[in-house]
């Protein structure tokens, strides 16, 4: 724990893995298993930090007071990402890039954001329109445009993040961009951009003329 503490101090909070992050919120370990390896047995048996109190206080060492500790830091996590908000009433594109990525660049699971402007590109609001792989099957354009239509919006920009670090848009990225921008031009509404975010950085669709 020591050494994590000094790690925060020297490097930030950022620089510790999420196994550290665990061991840091859990504090101590128990007769036989130091609290890392306690927090990659949690890891283990979670998909993308999904975790209920059954699931925490069967892993081994863990109370019902630590695991409590745990889900009280996920719920803390999802507000303040909840809570996040566009520090810019007009749109740019760099500043929307940067708060996109503290926004989700860092989720371990994808997450499409839709942010609606009005005529003048002033940002009338964002949502987030779907948690998951991003694909036709899973999600529909008139998810996004239907709150389009209830905001007035004249034009939208579409986000969501790769957990695996990679800029590089999938085919899925591209055919469900293509499909949206299609049915957006058949109401008048303009897909201006969609954005690939990653924990460090982001890319344009749009400028990379892939819709």
């Amino acid at each position: 724990m020591i050494k994590l503490r000094e790690k925060i101090l020297n490097h930030g909070i950022t620089s510790l893995k999420t196994e550290e992050l665990i061991a840091v919120i859990l504090g101590n370990g128990i007769k036989g298993q130091n609290i890392l390896e306690i927090s990659r047995g949690i890891l283990l048996q979670s998909e993308n930090l999904q975790l209920n109190l059954k699931q925490l206080m069967n892993q081994k060492g863990i109370g019902v007071a630590q695991a409590c500790k745990i889900l009280a830091a996920l719920e803390l996590g999802d507000r303040k990402l909840k809570a996040d908000k566009l520090p810019d009433k007009i749109m740019k594109l760099s500043i929307l890039g940067e708060h996109l990525i503290k926004k989700i660049g860092s989720s371990p699971q994808e997450k499409l954001i839709a942010v609606y402007l009005d005529s003048s590109n002033h940002i009338i609001m964002e949502r987030i329109i779907f948690i998951g792989t991003i694909d036709t099957a899973t999600v529909h354009p008139r998810d996004i445009i239907r709150e389009a239509l209830r905001v007035s919006a004249h034009r939208i920009i579409i986000a969501h993040n790769h957990p695996g670090g990679s800029l590089q848009p999938s085919k899925n990225d591209q055919d469900f961009s293509l499909r949206l921008n299609k049915c957006c031009q058949l109401i008048g509404i303009g897909l201006v951009d969609h954005l690939i975010i990653t924990r460090n950085s982001y890319l344009s669709m749009r400028t990379s003329n892939l819709i």
